[in-house]
């Protein structure tokens, strides 16, 4: 699966295909370990694009977030700042099925808006607050 991954990425990069213009994801490489910035920048704009298709959204470029790519650390993650946007995805070294699989949940964050997501908190909350049991101490201090 990877090596077919890796061969259609290659074969559109090469092609130039006027659809696929890549993301620019920033990469920290302090190790230098063996990674192919156009094969990120590619996969990442993939990415955007086939959650903006599942998710209806129009423009896949509203998904296309800042993106940081570390690679050589021993815990693999990834971070969103919720106030930029931005993300970063923590690799001990390239691998694309790490990096597509935190990459979507990176992409995922922005289908809905600031304002979107935060109506949700809101109705979450509001259904927790109608079903949660009450705490004995709270039943005695409403009396």
């Amino acid at each position: 699966m990877t090596f077919m991954l890796r061969a259609s990425l290659l074969l559109l990069a090469f092609l130039g295909c006027g659809w696929v213009r890549a993301a620019q994801v920033t990469i920290e490489n302090p190790k230098r370990l063996p990674v192919k910035e156009e094969e990120v920048n590619l996969l990442y704009t993939i990415v955007c694009q086939q959650v903006a298709q599942d998710f209806h959204v129009r423009n896949y470029k509203n998904l296309e977030s800042p993106l940081t790519l570390v690679l050589g650390e021993d815990r693999e993650r990834y971070v969103i700042d919720h106030l930029t946007g931005a993300g970063t995805i923590y690799l001990h070294q390239w691998d694309e099925v790490h990096f597509a699989s935190a990459a979507i949940m990176i992409a995922f964050h922005h289908v809905l808006s600031n304002d979107q997501f935060q109506e949700e908190g809101k109705n979450v909350l509001r259904r927790f607050s109608k079903i949660v049991p009450e705490t004995i101490s709270a039943a005695r201090n409403r009396r």
